[in-house]
């Protein structure tokens, strides 16, 4: 079924931008209030941060619309250019840490992954001298769970620690490519 007026690449675009509104008070909702700096270098407040990413969670579309509605007597257009600035830069920054975080956590867990094989491997050249040696059964008592031990914490790691850090890179994602903007209600 085709609107009047909207094609199908207009349906297409409006179906991939999902609008998310927030009330505000006044400016100070969208920072932090143990912040005294100007807004061009304010903290987010990560209360606002969370509620961005409450009501984007129910939205599944790939390019976001923030409105923050104001007040109109409260509006101020510089301030506003200002803030968005800031909100961009925050969210920019964000998704750089969350890439950092995961390709850290992806980093330790290979090494434990690498730590857990180099103890298997050591506990089963022991276990081939041990007709040999007896007194070697301690060092394979010792390396052989603790390398399957970093193994799996090794795996734990890839698999599932990493697991917030992509979704805060998804998150982060959205929003350093969101529309901005401020209306008065």
């Amino acid at each position: 079924m085709q609107t009047e007026g909207k094609t199908d690449p207009d349906r297409k675009s409006l179906l991939n931008l999902a609008e998310v509104s927030i009330l505000l008070d006044s400016y100070e909702d969208i920072f932090s209030d143990f912040d005294p700096s100007e807004y061009k270098e304010r903290v987010v407040s990560d209360d606002f941060i969370a509620q961005v990413r409450k009501f984007t969670r129910r939205k599944s579309a790939e390019k976001m619309s923030l409105k923050l509605m104001m007040p109109l007597a409260q509006r101020n257009e510089l301030t506003e250019k200002v803030i968005i600035r800031r909100l961009h830069s925050h969210f920019r920054n964000a998704y750089q840490r969350a890439i950092t975080d995961i390709r850290q956590t992806n980093l330790r867990a290979m090494i434990l992954c690498i730590i857990g094989i180099v103890m298997i491997f050591i506990a089963t050249y022991f276990s081939l001298l041990m007709p040999v040696k007896p007194h070697l059964h301690f060092i394979i008592a010792l390396f052989e769970p603790g390398g399957w031990f970093f193994i799996w914490t090794g795996l734990d790691h890839l698999l599932f620690s990493s697991k917030d850090a992509k979704r805060d890179k998804s998150f982060y994602s959205k929003m350093m490519k969101s529309e901005i903007s401020f209306i008065a209600y």
